[in-house]
């Protein structure tokens, strides 16, 4: 970026960058999940089976199959949705462009606000009862993450900064960075808590960890402390790795579902949060792993 670039840009650049890469990382955990459902059963293991071991004529035919049956032209929409959504999140994070962020923003909320008022609801009527998936996905949509992230997004370029940086100097830390995160650990906290009461399950590891990220959340955001969010974000990675244990211990070590269970770990929005939190105050991190190595 030349010296031009930077002058152009007057906002947290950041909060910028991690509201794109949360874009990009649940962009790109769609598509993995896509692509290990292709590999395990249904309809799309048979279409991926074509795809991965036919012959040239036999994919086309498969091609011609999906084409006269109505079901490529949504695949194909879908599939160029998903490129321009991946491509405009890119494009965010290399050029710092605050409009594009906050196209992605408005879409996600879009999203979240139809789910929550039109499609939840007519898959309750349709089924003529609410069941248990049903409530858990109402509290995801209400308690959910990514809508903090998206409202982040426009408070991107809210603060002016001078050319000279002293903005920033005078911040002990990432003020916005900050907000971002501890606001998502209580909203994290929230989620998790709701869906313990909520759907009565049996694993207390909801409400502990929900309890956990509400109170950093809260403690951190009333004292701006960034300690305690590192805190929180360690305890975030035992929670990533107690989840991976207790689905071996249940479900085995089946490749394909080890595969998605990783994939759906790296890209997350959670994981983006762990590791920014590292960056509210890069300066005084990096002091205390000295610290620590010497």
């Amino acid at each position: 970026m030349s010296e031009g670039e930077k002058i152009q840009f007057n906002g947290n650049l950041a909060l910028l960058r991690v509201c794109a890469i949360v874009y990009i990382v649940n962009v790109l955990n769609f598509v993995f999940n896509m692509s290990f459902m292709a590999g395990h059963g249904g309809f799309f293991s048979s279409l991926w089976s074509a795809l991965t071991n036919s012959s040239f004529e036999d994919l086309l035919a498969t091609v011609g199959l999906l084409i006269v049956s109505g079901i490529g032209l949504p695949v194909l929409l879908g599939v160029l949705v998903f490129v321009v959504l991946l491509a405009l999140g890119v494009f965010a994070i290399v050029k710092n462009n605050v409009m594009v962020l906050k196209i992605l923003a408005v879409l996600l909320l879009i999203w979240v606000f139809a789910s929550v008022f039109i499609i939840i609801p007519i898959h309750v009527l349709m089924a003529d009862a609410v069941t248990k998936v049903d409530v858990q996905n109402f509290i995801n949509m209400v308690f959910n993450v990514n809508v903090v992230v998206a409202v982040a997004a426009f408070f991107v370029a809210s603060k002016k900064h001078d050319e000279s940086g002293a903005a920033a100097a005078e911040e002990p830390f990432n003020l916005g960075l900050f907000r971002l995160c501890a606001i998502f650990f209580i909203v994290s906290g929230l989620n998790s808590l709701a869906h313990f009461v909520c759907t009565q399950s049996p694993l207390f590891q909801f409400a502990f960890f929900g309890v956990v990220n509400l109170v950093v959340g809260v403690f951190s955001l009333a004292k701006e402390n960034p300690a305690v969010l590192i805190a929180g974000s360690l305890m975030m990675f035992v929670k990533i790795l107690l989840n991976w244990l207790n689905f071996i211990r249940i479900s085995g070590l089946d490749p394909y579902m080890v595969g998605s269970l990783v994939s759906h770990a790296v890209f997350n929005t959670s994981t983006v949060i762990a590791i920014a939190v590292f960056f509210i105050k890069p300066e005084w991190v990096k002091s205390c792993l000295q610290k620590m190595k010497g």
